[in-house]
């Protein structure tokens, strides 16, 4: 699947497992296998927590090639290999034949020497323990061949010198070892050691079996969708440390499950919907039982961000009903989850409330909304933000219709009819004022001081996700404009920002203002299909889903090395950009597989 003779390679993605914390990339810069560990959470472009993989014959370091796939990762050289395995009990097996294999701390910023390193120390068994402060610890244990420590103190610098861990063949010129990570204390006297090959098949069967969770993609798109999955899956952690269930990861290198992202995730679970349901509900379990906050994320050291991302549940769950029906949603789900829903909604319309007094009942607000920060949106750097705060932004809005139209759902599955009712009025009225006073008769506006912000974002045209609740003018207005040649839609798929706009912007510092990035389009192609626009969906799903099916999932791309509307030249990074970046993103991932498992499919079915 990934390898250096291969189409793609581990810049762009990462070897790991569902279940287990351990990761290895190649470094874009010196094409070098690295490993670490997402628990610290710790970035790749600034982690001391790194080490670099290399291989030795009699001392030498060898040139190797690699490949992976979800079963193992094998580094091959001219003088023998070393061959890596993960299991989802916190172990990484590796096993070699006719090399040494070096693991040498080697940060990302080379100044930060083996800082990381607290301390290294021998155990009686032959096994090395290596103590990384708050970033873990890890235990080299032999089970074949021994394991060599290099370790000197620097009594200058107050710490080690250098952390090298060499795993060396015994007389039959093969080692095996297993690597074993913990955050506090290590129990491994009772560690179970299955046969290597049992390892990379139950990997295997892992992959296979998650694969199931998703419809069949559409015709041309096979590879892409082995890859997308594995994104996923390989981001999949465990109930263990902070995480109460399974999550998915954004990345391995900043390890959150992320909430709105979680979402993402679910509604594209149509193998499965239950899982997918689950999966949007993982959030809840962190919520915030006095004001109903859903935190941006939680790591796995615990506790949750004090941010908040964007009430992205409703329209996941409306996806999965109105793509699978809703057998999964029994009445003891609805009595569950409605009250944890309503609290989401409450924390929006009185912590987000814009203050607007409602004409239907004096002396109270209406459902408006107005957000203090671009995070509350999603979109950092939108240009509907450019005139400051607070901001009465339709996309919002427009999730926050979903959202009360699916606590309306949840109220009737569990017998609250009359709760129902008001939810879905709420709803409505929501809906109305929406379409009546943010939509211009080009786009919705954002107003600021109640004056609508000249912008060209396309957040703009994100209220779509309402599919067909929409007036019949107002999608056919918004299916023209974002299949436009060289307005929004690019060769690669559409432009965070018109690309006639002065202010469009698709350098390595930006993130959506103008980069062609993969969340708006699950947002904006899925509103499209509900919308009956499906043909015009299709066609935006496949300009992204064809480029990253030959660049690699990722989540984001410049479309252009210049800017259409002046000529000049666009400051691009190639490489990690902490909009692109390396090892990411299953969120790309979640929003490709909506693309090739629903969108484009359907458009085949007009």
């Amino acid at each position: 699947m990934f390898g250096t003779c291969e189409k793609f390679n581990l810049q762009r993605a990462t070897f790991a497992r569902s279940a287990c914390a351990f990761y290895i990339f190649e470094d874009y810069y010196d094409h070098l296998l690295r490993l670490s560990n997402y628990k610290p959470s710790a970035m790749v472009m600034s982690s001391p927590f790194l080490f670099r993989l290399k291989l030795l014959s009699e001392g030498v370091e060898v040139p190797y090639t690699y490949f992976s796939d979800a079963g193992s990762l094998k580094m091959t050289s001219d003088k023998g290999f070393a061959q890596f395995a993960l299991s989802d009990q916190d172990q990484m097996r590796i096993r070699g034949k006719g090399v040494t294999l070096r693991i040498e701390l080697c940060p990302a910023i080379p100044e930060m020497g083996a800082s990381a390193c607290h301390g290294v120390r021998p155990l009686k068994n032959g096994a090395w323990e290596a103590v990384f402060g708050t970033y873990g610890k890890f235990l080299f244990k032999p089970l074949k061949g021994a394991v060599s420590a290099d370790c000197p103190w620097d009594e200058d610098k107050g710490g080690y010198a250098r952390v090298v861990f060499d795993l060396i063949t015994d007389d039959s010129g093969e080692f095996e070892t297993a690597v074993h990570d913990n955050m506090v204390e290590f129990d491994v006297d009772g560690a179970v050691y299955p046969p290597f090959d049992a390892l990379v098949k139950a990997s295997l069967d892992s992959y296979e079996a998650f694969k199931k969770n998703y419809a069949a993609p559409a015709k041309g798109y096979e590879e892409l969708f082995d890859y997308a999955v594995y994104q996923v899956w390989s981001h999949r952690a465990k109930a263990d440390g902070g995480y109460k269930e399974p999550g998915i990861l954004f990345q391995c290198s900043i390890a959150g499950v992320f909430s709105w992202q979680q979402s993402y995730h679910g509604m594209t679970m149509l193998g499965n919907p239950r899982e997918g349901w689950r999966q949007i509900c993982t959030l809840f379990l962190y919520q915030d039982e006095r004001t109903g906050r859903l935190p941006s994320f939680i790591s796995y050291v615990g506790g949750a961000n004090p941010g908040i991302q964007p009430p992205f549940q409703g329209f996941a769950l409306d996806a999965l009903l109105r793509l699978k029906g809703d057998d999964f949603l029994t009445p003891e789900e609805c009595a569950r989850m409605y009250p944890k829903f309503v609290k989401w909604a409450e924390y929006w319309l009185t912590r987000r409330s814009a203050g607007r007094e409602d004409p239907d009942n004096p002396g109270h607000f209406d459902d408006v909304t107005a957000i203090n920060n671009p995070n509350d949106s999603g979109w950092d750097d939108a240009t509907n933000f450019k005139d400051g705060f607070p901001a009465q932004n339709p996309d919002i809005m427009a999730f926050m219709v979903i959202l009360m139209e699916t606590i309306a759902r949840l109220a009737r599955g569990c017998g609250r009819t009359d709760e129902a009712d008001s939810w879905k009025a709420r709803a409505d009225k929501l809906l109305r004022t929406v379409v009546t006073e943010f939509w211009d008769g080009e786009k919705f506006v954002t107003k600021v001081n109640g004056k609508p912000v000249d912008s060209m974002s396309v957040i703009c045209y994100q209220p779509i996700l309402l599919g067909d609740r929409l007036p019949k003018h107002i999608v056919d207005k918004v299916a023209e404009t974002l299949t436009k040649e060289g307005h929004f839609l690019t060769e690669i798929g559409l432009a965070t920002e018109s690309l006639r706009s002065p202010l469009c912007d698709y350098s390595a510092n930006t993130f959506i203002a103008g980069r062609v990035v993969a969340p708006p389009h699950m947002c904006l192609t899925t509103g499209l299909y509900f919308a009956g626009k499906k043909k015009e969906a299709a066609k935006i799903a496949r300009r992204w889903c064809d480029n990253v099916k030959e660049k690699g999932v990722i989540l984001g791309f410049a479309p252009y090395d210049h800017y259409k509307l002046t000529g000049e030249k666009a400051n691009i990074t190639h490489g990690p950009v902490a909009s692109d970046g390396w090892s990411w993103s299953s969120w790309a991932a979640a929003c490709t597989l909506m693309m090739i498992t629903v969108i484009i499919p359907g458009a085949e079915q007009v």
